[in-house]
């Protein structure tokens, strides 16, 4: 204050620089908080323009000090991040120091500038001390670092007991990024979704070779919600994912093939899609594996071979139809409709499957094409009048009105229901609209009323307040699988009180197991047809 003359301190100090004199220059730095705002800058830019070692340990001094000076401390610490930068080793020196009983921001600035040299004595702070947050720094810093040496140390806290210091240890391996670092952080997974998640995301963020490996293999993972994460991170990675993909299409796991396509199809390079078709000229014997390729076609750009999707048109299972209806949908050209327009003209059950799956699918553009066809009305009056939602049947007719084909739209007969009629009320949840459209005609068809959930958190809100009688939902849906949504639900309902069934396309008992312990009632498989569905729901209700 008033009795430190500052010309005197700061000439001082400049004589203690230039001596090289750190015991003096202590001595400076312990009357350093006495100086005004004026005098703290004075002294600072004395040291700023000085050079040498003394420069460096004088300014780590200020800037571990435990005290708040008048002179903001990152203005410090990043002069004293410059003067490591020209020399490194000096903060070896510092590290080792016993001068020094805080050396949190010293570890820091040793990660900073990735000094492979402080890792030894990085590991022996972390060693040393039970402070969570100097944990922490160290962590950081060795993942910053980069040296697979401390690996194992690293790996260690990966079980810890504190979750900050788990994450920073899951951070800093995924920085290593080693087949080892990888492995560890892999073995690691599997007992907590929200580290896994995490885990996930690191390797997401490294996107090369060996990440991409591993998150591939976690598309097999036995818990659907690290195969759901991995789809959506993967389908984030784009064109990268799509050779190994695109491999996994030569596999004989029908859910490998199911996740690898649908990931395909969300990504939507045409690079894809020749791969695609040759799983579909294979013909696979699994519904669901058909299913998926046709719906991962029609998220592609076919400027040839959209021939292809036509062969699904015939596929024995409606679904499969309904998708391959909608693929030619997105992709329509002259050549696609004239097959199509063969195919009707042909006459026949297999003509009535047709233009059931495109008037099921809502593709108006192929419905328009072939609608001056006679088979074609006849056909669709059968279907919208028999077996179509109402609410399908009147957009249809708005449509057909639209575009002034009164006639037809005379012929759709609307079906009259008792308002006293009391029907059972059923939630359907999954992320596909196209699986969610099928419910809708599906269980029209049973005499249900159904609400569909795209989202299955809104699903979990609307039952909150208005209980149905029975819940169909997908196991495979991001942010909230099946078996989540579940869980959620019977801290409400009881199984006797709301029926669950989980239809899904997973065959892994693994997701069964864990389905049925968190109370879903039944497990369906996909496809379904109306009949399996009915029959299965009538079985959990007489169960009740």
């Amino acid at each position: 204050m008033a009795h430190i003359n500052l010309d005197d301190f700061l000439a001082e100090l400049r004589h203690v620089i230039a001596a090289n004199d750190i015991i003096k220059g202590t001595v400076l730095l312990n009357h350093f908080d006495q100086l005004d705002g004026k005098g703290q800058n004075q002294f600072i830019a004395v040291l700023a323009g000085s050079e040498g070692e003394i420069v460096i340990t004088m300014l780590a001094r200020l800037v571990v000090n435990e005290q708040e000076f008048l002179i903001p401390k990152p203005v410090i610490r990043n002069l004293l991040f410059s003067r490591v930068m020209k020399k490194p080793g000096h903060l070896l020196v510092l590290l080792k120091s016993d001068q020094f009983r805080h050396k949190q921001i010293l570890v820091e600035i040793a990660g900073e500038i990735q000094l492979e040299e402080a890792v030894p004595l990085i590991e022996e702070i972390l060693a040393a001390t039970e402070d969570p947050q100097v944990m922490k720094t160290c962590l950081v810093a060795l993942g910053s670092i980069g040296d697979p040496g401390p690996i194992n140390t690293l790996s260690d806290f990966l079980y810890s007991g504190d979750r900050e210091l788990v994450i920073a240890a899951i951070n800093a391996l995924s920085n290593i990024d080693t087949p080892t670092s990888v492995q560890r952080l892999v073995e690691r997974m599997g007992t907590d979704s929200d580290l896994d998640i995490i885990i996930i995301d690191a390797l997401a963020n490294l996107q090369d070779a060996l990440a991409l490996k591993q998150l591939n293999r976690e598309l097999g993972s036995s818990h659907a919600y690290i195969r759901n994460h991995v789809k959506s991170r993967l389908t984030r990675i784009g064109a990268k994912a799509i050779p190994m993909l695109v491999e996994n299409l030569n596999s004989n796991d029908s859910d490998l093939l199911v996740h690898s396509l649908n990931v395909l199809g969300y990504i939507g390079d045409i690079s894809a899609v020749r791969a695609v078709r040759k799983l579909i000229h294979d013909e696979p014997a699994d519904a669901n594996v058909r299913f998926a390729a046709y719906e991962a076609l029609g998220m592609m750009p076919l400027s040839k071979g959209a021939y292809v999707l036509a062969e699904g048109l015939s596929d024995r299972v409606d679904q499969v139809r309904i998708a391959a209806a909608k693929a030619i949908e997105w992709n329509c050209d002259d050549v696609l409709i004239a097959g199509v327009r063969n195919l009707v003209m042909q006459g026949g059950i297999e003509a009535e499957y047709v233009v059931d799956a495109f008037l099921n699918s809502e593709s108006h553009k192929v419905v328009f094409s072939i609608i001056d066809l006679d088979v074609f009305q006849n056909l669709a009056v059968k279907f919208l009048n028999s077996k179509a939602h109402p609410d399908l049947k009147k957009r249809y007719e708005e449509l057909f009105r639209q575009k002034g084909y009164n006639k037809l739209a005379d012929k759709l007969v609307a079906k009259e229901v008792s308002s006293e009629e009391k029907k059972l009320l059923v939630y359907a949840v999954d992320d596909s609209r196209m699986i969610l459209s099928i419910y809708k005609n599906t269980l029209f068809q049973l005499g249900m009323e159904v609400q569909l959930f795209e989202f299955p958190a809104v699903a979990i809100d609307r039952a909150t307040s208005m209980k149905p009688d029975v819940i169909l939902t997908d196991l495979n849906m991001p942010d909230i699988t099946g078996i989540e949504l579940t869980r959620q639900l019977r801290g409400l309902y009881s199984a006797n009180e709301l029926p669950i069934i989980m239809v899904t396309t997973q065959s892994e008992s693994p997701d069964h197991r864990e389905a049925f312990e968190v109370g879903v009632n039944m497990i369906l498989a996909k496809p379904f047809t109306a009949d399996q569905i009915g029959a299965a729901i009538r079985e959990v209700l007489q169960k009740k």
